[in-house]
């Protein structure tokens, strides 16, 4: 909008204020986006004793009209700086204008002279903000170690905004210590990752008052374990008999899954990676000490299962075995 020097009469009425029955608006701040339309409420509900209605714009020393409606002069006079980019209510003397630039910008006067010759007076402050989108978040780290890792999360947006960040559809929480968030509120540091902090999935929202943009769903891959490691026996007990079938299985907490190594008396054997290890026709050289160590290649980490003492014993009578067993051989 071109900006000129301001009628003498309705600078008056601006000066003036609000001398008749309170400001004519309904607020005195409101907000737009680029592109977008706003239109400027009033209190109005009827101007059929109005005489003059007029509407300028002021941003810094200069007041420049937009419209000016007289009752008595049809149709109402629009600036042609203005023209297909206003309408007007001329019931309520509301103003619609856009699709606002940011150079719409500013404060807003509605001056109103009734048929008595009293003046109507308000101003409203419209803030023009720019549009949210291409919000997106990115990550300091493409894999992460459970208790090692430290991510950096950022979220970048285009627009006026601010931002928050969700974990699924709830406030990721934000403790200061373990999980920190910068004054701007677009980055996130999560000292000391947990396997489940950015199982999420994880959001970032930029918003303003009158709209949001929201990022593609985040998960990061935290590499944790092993741990928990379970081995089994079966049979189960101490003893065999020789000819016996003996199996071993081995399981563990781990992402990536874990690798296997079998373990006799201390020293790796030929299967590994396998869950499970089956031993046919048992012998006396067999016997000995049985155990399973996880390993994860991303986390360098591993753990021994229990050992499992076994021992391969000769084919004796049943009754000789049992007494074995009972310890009164």
């Amino acid at each position: 909008m071109n900006s000129y020097s301001f009628r003498p009469p309705l600078l008056i009425l601006a000066a003036l204020g609000c001398c008749f029955g309170g400001s004519p608006l309904l607020n005195d701040q409101t907000s737009g986006v680029i592109g977008k339309n706003v239109t400027f409420k009033t209190t109005i509900t009827s101007a059929k004793d109005f005489l003059t209605i007029t509407w300028s714009f002021n941003k810094g020393s200069e007041i420049a009209p937009i419209m000016t409606s007289v009752v008595t002069t049809n149709p109402d006079n629009i600036e042609e700086t203005s023209l297909n980019r206003i309408t007007y209510n001329k019931t309520t003397c509301e103003l619609q204008l856009g699709p606002l630039v940011k150079e719409d910008e500013g404060e807003y006067i509605l001056s109103v002279v009734t048929l008595k010759g009293k003046s109507l007076s308000g101003q409203i402050d419209l803030n023009v903000l720019e549009p949210v989108t291409d919000v997106k978040i990115s990550s300091n780290l493409s894999e992460a170690v459970e208790l090692n890792s430290t991510v950096v999360l950022t979220c970048s947006a285009k627009g006026s905004f601010t931002y928050k960040w969700l974990n699924g559809s709830v406030p990721l929480a934000v403790d200061g210590t373990h999980i920190k968030q910068n004054a701007v509120g677009n980055e996130l540091t999560i000292s000391e990752v947990y396997r489940t902090d950015l199982r999420g999935p994880i959001f970032c929202v930029a918003e303003n008052a009158l709209e949001s943009g929201k990022s593609a769903p985040f998960n990061l891959t935290v590499s944790y374990g092993p741990e928990q490691i379970v081995m089994t026996q079966s049979p189960t007990g101490s003893f065999l008999t020789k000819g016996s079938n003996l199996t071993f299985t081995c399981s563990a907490q781990s992402d990536p899954p874990a690798q296997l190594q079998w373990m006799f008396n201390g020293q790796a054997m030929p299967q590994k990676t396998s869950l499970n290890i089956t031993l046919a026709n048992v012998e006396e050289k067999h016997s000995g000490n049985y155990s399973c160590v996880a390993y994860n290649a991303k986390t360098k980490r591993f753990v021994s299962s229990q050992v499992a003492v076994v021992s391969v014993l000769g084919t004796w009578p049943r009754s000789q075995m049992q007494n074995f067993c009972l310890g009164e051989v």
